[in-house]
């Protein structure tokens, strides 16, 4: 009873609302935009994100009890029903992992209910509780924004649209006043044309290994790498330096890639003579992308290279991994059979948001793994800085779409031995959220590899980095970020 006393008096002191729309709810100096729609988790925050007419938008923020029971009680009116839940913006990666924020607030109120064994949490319009649904689930849902610092996101790549009907609840009012009928609109969402090519999570992986490699070695890289539960749309395979070029061949099915991969293993019989020759690892890449019979748009591509080219001009194929919106990750072996151009995969892994590393052909099972194909394998942030002796710098910013958990990559040099280097620091700053810090010393690297989790908001960081090494001479470096959910647009390559 008093609640009921109470909230006329509540929603009479919001009627002059600071919203950015009128039909946007102000509760505790944050607006609410209710949305009819039924969607998934990722395409609500996603429609907050970057779909919201009004500005864009988080998916709701609950931050305390008060709001709690007030959404639950505007959903009613807005939604016009007495039951069902709508999505809130927190949520997790998975059973494990800690639930966060889609604004990437700290998480200091919770108003659990009984079902929490999927990790999409929606509000009861009933008793306000949250319960956590998965990932195919459908709900309506609420976004959240501050009417005085609306957030930004990086936009995604536009260059047609197609139009994409939104349905919105009708606007909170008091008693007094008449409720306006539900309003339909068109929103613009961006799509991108490059080759039909859009975002996609499941891209072909391309496996292709020089032919100079001992049988056994090929083999344990490939069962070293979780290839069969990894996302993908197929499996090209394709075994280079050979004399008489092979094709590339493409499969749908796990069973029958791993079957041919066994089958054609490297053969020494069939492959060069002459240790000046050079690898055709690069015209392998080239081929790949050429191919009108294999689906190559944001495919991910892993080289074993043996062998080095005796190209230096890395420009066609770099042209042509771009087009395709593809990335180039290439492990290197120690000991290269032939070749000059020892720098030509490495700037070609460098120039398409790739990682590079180096190692023992008997350690390949286990560098493998470190590759990002599996699970954090869409890159939102690259930078390739040339380093000497030991100085602070700084990176260009980095922009988080999303509030989760990313797996930040660096490369210390581009050969063997690390001698020289001793040490670097990447941090990573937000005057408002917390970026933390990435320290790398010599015994954390992995052949030139490291890698670290960190978790990020959705906002914009600076990226510095302190570094020394032993010497002045330069040294080629990478540093990635990659993320486990696809963002909606493709990251620009740097150069």
């Amino acid at each position: 009873m008093i609640l009921q006393l109470f909230l006329p008096l509540v929603l009479a002191s919001f009627a002059h609302s600071a919203c950015l729309d009128s039909r946007d709810k102000e509760i505790k100096g944050l607006c609410f935009t209710f949305v009819s729609q039924q969607l998934t988790f990722n395409d609500a925050r996603n429609w907050c994100h970057y779909q919201n007419p009004v500005t864009s938008s988080y998916l709701a923020y609950v931050p305390d009890q008060y709001t709690s029971s007030f959404l639950a009680s505007d959903a009613r009116t807005a939604f016009e029903t007495n039951s069902g839940s709508f999505w809130i913006g927190l949520s997790r990666n998975s059973s494990s992992s800690p639930f966060a924020w889609d604004n990437g607030s700290p998480v200091t109120y919770t108003n659990f209910g009984t079902q929490l064994g999927q990790n999409y949490l929606a509000q009861s319009v009933v008793n306000t509780k949250w319960n956590a649904f998965g990932e195919n689930d459908k709900n309506l849902f609420v976004c959240s924004y501050s009417p005085v610092a609306p957030p930004t996101f990086s936009p995604p790549s536009i260059s047609t649209t197609q139009q994409i009907p939104i349905t919105f609840a009708p606007p909170l009012v008091s008693t007094t006043q008449k409720i306006t009928p539900v309003i339909s609109t068109t929103q613009r969402m961006p799509v991108t044309e490059e080759n039909s090519c859009k975002p996609t999570e499941n891209g072909t992986i391309l496996f292709a290994f020089s032919n100079d490699y001992g049988a056994q070695t090929v083999k344990k890289a490939w069962d070293g790498y979780p290839f069969k539960v990894t996302p993908c749309s197929g499996y090209a395979i394709a075994r280079f330096d050979v004399r008489v070029e092979e094709s590339i061949v493409y499969f749908t099915d796990f069973g029958d890639a791993q079957s041919y991969v066994y089958s054609h293993l490297p053969d020494s019989k069939l492959g060069f003579r002459d240790k000046k020759a050079g690898s055709d690892a690069l015209q392998m890449v080239e081929k790949f992308y050429n191919s009108n019979k294999i689906p190559i748009c944001g495919s991910i591509v892993l080289i074993l290279l043996k062998r080095y080219p005796n190209d230096w001009d890395i420009s066609k194929t770099v042209s042509l991994v771009r087009q395709h919106h593809g990335i180039v990750h290439a492990l290197c072996s120690a000991d290269p059979s032939g070749g000059t151009q020892s720098k030509a995969i490495h700037s070609l892994t460098s120039k398409t948001n790739g990682l590079y590393n180096i190692g023992k052909g008997r350690d390949f099972h286990n560098l493998i793994d470190w590759f990002p194909m599996y699970s954090y394998k869409h890159p939102i942030y690259c930078a390739n800085p040339v380093l000497s002796g030991q100085k602070i710098i700084e990176l260009p910013p980095m922009n988080v779409p999303f509030s989760t958990y990313y797996e930040v990559y660096v490369t210390v040099q581009d050969h063997i031995p690390i001698s020289s280097f001793v040490s670097m620091d990447l941090i990573m700053k937000n005057d408002n959220y917390s970026g933390g810090n990435f320290q790398v010393y010599s015994k954390d690297v992995s052949g030139i590899l490291a890698s670290h989790s960190n978790h990020f908001s959705p906002v914009t960081y600076s990226m510095q980095l302190q570094y020394e090494y032993k010497n002045w001479a330069e040294e080629d470096t990478q540093v990635r970020v990659y993320s486990d959910r696809l963002p909606p647009y493709w990251l620009p390559y740097c150069d």
